[in-house]
């Protein structure tokens, strides 16, 4: 699950996710609090706490001009650091993730006490070989001062990690991590290790930076982006689909998500999704409407597999509230904004493996 832990001016962000063949596990929190129950919706839905007055309209952190794109070299540590940064790249991010010596330190710590006991856990305990902090806060902050953290780990059966981008994709594909990957967070460390049965990668992060204003958003898919797959394999706990079980272990379609910086709040959220005909895509929406976890983000899943080489049309209705600032200042969001599906050719899921090995589920 996720938790939230704010306390301004310092804000402790826990954000954790676990991957196994069976199981993924994710949690997390802080200013941002970013987490899932579930309220079911079709193709749109709203938060009924009201409209206030807004003081400036919400525009989009203007994505990339050229994309950045990762091919798997073997790499686990690599590959990721390099996947989650051009994925940030193309959102709009102008500075990448420094990668930081002391969250190197605690993630490769947690990697390897997942890997040496063959669990999958964001706790460690006490006598077990590797154990190194109880916590995620507090490995990370045995390692330095930090004004925000936040981790994501994978761990589960060797075989499921087919290639060394594995662990990060599954990981960005599902949508509360989605959001916390792509926070306003400043730095990170990577950690990656396994047994002849286990696999365990882990991503540390620490401290905000200003990169995203109080009055901007990052929507993913961002727009005008190609080449986004058409559907996910639902195995995120806390759920999008708590509400409608019959679609956890199932392919729906790719999540959409919408966030603001980390200390800020989104509520009053409507999504509208619709293919290149004008026609609804039903969706379950998830806002701080109904998901007491979720603070500066929201998102859309499509209960259905989109269609390939296909243009979508999303458009979001909102108030985006800085929560860092004297008195309420209400902005209004209202965007609109198209994606593009990959072509059928390219659509094999991600994840997937061969033989007895599950698709990797969310705990």
């Amino acid at each position: 699950m996720k938790q939230s832990f704010a306390a301004l001016p310092s804000i402790r962000l826990s954000a954790l996710t676990a991957l196994t063949v069976a199981v993924l596990a994710a949690c997390g929190g802080g200013g941002s609090s970013d987490s899932t129950s579930t309220g079911a919706s079709n193709n749109t839905g709203s938060s009924q706490s009201g409209s206030p007055a807004a003081s400036q309209k919400v525009s989009f952190l203007p994505p990339a001009a050229t994309v950045q794109s990762v091919a798997a070299t073997g790499d686990p540590v690599a590959d990721s650091i390099a996947y989650l940064n051009a994925m940030r790249h193309n959102v709009g991010y102008t500075t990448a993730l420094s990668i930081d010596k002391g969250l190197t330190t605690s993630s490769q710590n947690h990697a390897v006490y997942l890997a040496n006991n063959s669990i999958l856990s964001h706790n460690e305990t006490a006598g077990q070989p590797g154990f190194t902090g109880a916590t995620p806060g507090v490995r990370i902050n045995a390692q330095g001062n930090y004004t925000a953290y936040g981790e994501v780990t994978s761990a589960g059966d060797v075989r499921a990690f087919t290639d060394s981008l594995v662990g990060v994709r599954l990981l960005f594909d599902a949508p509360y991590h989605r959001v916390i990957m792509l926070d306003n967070l400043a730095s990170m460390g990577v950690g990656s290790a396994s047994s002849s049965t286990w696999g365990a990668f882990n991503i540390d992060f620490g401290n905000m930076t200003s990169a995203l204003s109080g009055t901007q958003v990052i929507a993913y898919p961002y727009p005008n982006e190609t080449g986004v797959p058409t559907n996910w394999y639902v195995n995120e706990i806390p759920s999008p689909f708590a509400s409608a079980p019959q679609y956890n272990q199932t392919y729906t379609g790719y999540p959409i998500t919408i966030q603001g910086n980390m200390l800020s709040k989104l509520s009053s959220v409507s999504f509208t999704v619709t293919d290149s005909g004008g026609n609804a895509v039903p969706c379950q929406l998830q806002s701080s409407a109904n998901d007491t976890e979720l603070t500066n983000a929201a998102m859309c899943v499509p209960f259905k597999p989109l269609n390939s080489s296909a243009t979508y049309t999303v458009h979001v209705v909102g108030v985006l509230t800085p929560l860092a600032v004297n008195g309420t200042q209400n902005n209004a969001l209202d965007l609109t904004w198209s994606f593009t599906t990959k072509a059928a050719s390219t659509t094999k899921a991600q994840g997937l493996n061969s033989g007895d090995i599950r698709p990797p589920a969310v705990l």
